[in-house]
């Protein structure tokens, strides 16, 4: 038995075919077919069901896979930890994140994190709203999401990072755009439109407006542009919104924060399955969220982040 054979063995139980497994392996499926012989040989257990080149694993296999798994992610990780020690970690991150903290976090996170570990790790970001990010999380399309937190996720850590404030926007021409601060008092009997309710930003300020007697308008919007622009096109309306770089390509939409409000009204959160495995690479991506330098520094031309519009 070699390392070899497992990886191997790894991989047919993952694609559960011989074609489609060779082919990501870079071998023949002779040679895959033989290995995976062999070590059934060698440990005198059938690990495959086998239906032409199809084959699914059996109750030995499915044991087997098990063990197998937790050695090679064991052994992949102590590799990792060697390339640390002479600064060429490296490795690939699936990162989802609310567009929200694109405009200076993410951007500032990642380069400091690289300045640390070095520039050969890709990191791959993908743009979405927080329910459908928790939902590909779950499925295994990202290793870890940006978003809001939502409940009920007993499997997922969430780690807030930071906050962004609710305020009232309405265009610069509304009755309300020359006080420098609003109350709830204040935006009674507005046509006030918001996020849906069914999202996590959205049941927040529904709660709040609630709390305060104050009624929400329909229809509802998904993010700050979209909601900005609404506004802006109609001068009766009054947003509530929270103050991000959404807001800032509006030239006639006037931004009052809220007195009622606590400044820290929406909390965004680093959200990764708490007992899934990981990488050095993410394992320290995690550690270094949680704990970031006090200055974000560059490390020089780094190209492997890759953004992807969800």
């Amino acid at each position: 038995m070699n390392l070899s054979q497992l990886y191997y063995f790894k991989k047919l139980a993952e694609v559960q075919h011989y074609t489609k497994a060779a082919k990501e392996l870079y071998i023949t499926q002779p040679t895959l077919s033989n290995s995976i012989s062999q070590l059934e040989k060698e440990l005198g257990i059938p690990l495959f069901e086998r239906e032409n080149r199809a084959v699914r694993l059996t109750q030995y296999g499915k044991e087997f896979h098990a063990h197998v798994t937790e050695a090679l992610n064991a052994l992949d990780k102590g590799i990792d930890i060697a390339h640390e020690h002479v600064k060429s970690l490296s490795g690939t991150i699936e990162v989802g994140t609310v567009y929200t903290i694109q405009g200076d976090y993410l951007p500032a996170l990642i380069a400091a994190y690289r300045a640390r570990y070095g520039c050969n790790i890709t990191i791959n970001v993908s743009q979405g709203l927080t329910t459908p990010l928790i939902e590909d999380l779950e499925l295994g399309r990202y290793e870890i999401v940006f978003a809001a937190r939502v409940p009920d996720k007993p499997d997922l850590t969430f780690v807030p990072v930071l906050s962004h404030q609710l305020v009232a926007i309405m265009h610069d021409t509304h009755p309300l755009a020359r006080f420098d601060e609003l109350s709830f008092r204040d935006l009674a009997g507005q046509s006030l439109y918001s996020y849906p309710p069914q999202t996590p930003v959205g049941r927040e300020v529904e709660l709040i407006a609630q709390a305060h007697d104050v009624s929400l308008s329909s229809p509802h919007y998904n993010d700050e542009i979209t909601l900005g622009s609404m506004v802006q096109a109609n001068p009766t309306a009054v947003g509530l919104a929270l103050n991000t770089i959404g807001l800032s390509p509006f030239k006639n939409l006037a931004v009052k924060p809220i007195s009622d409000v606590p400044n820290d009204f929406h909390t965004v959160c680093l959200v990764y399955k708490t007992n899934a495995f990981k990488s050095r690479a993410l394992e320290n991506f995690i550690a270094f969220v949680k704990d970031p330098p006090p200055k974000s520094s560059s490390c020089g031309d780094c190209s492997n982040t890759r953004r992807e519009d969800g």
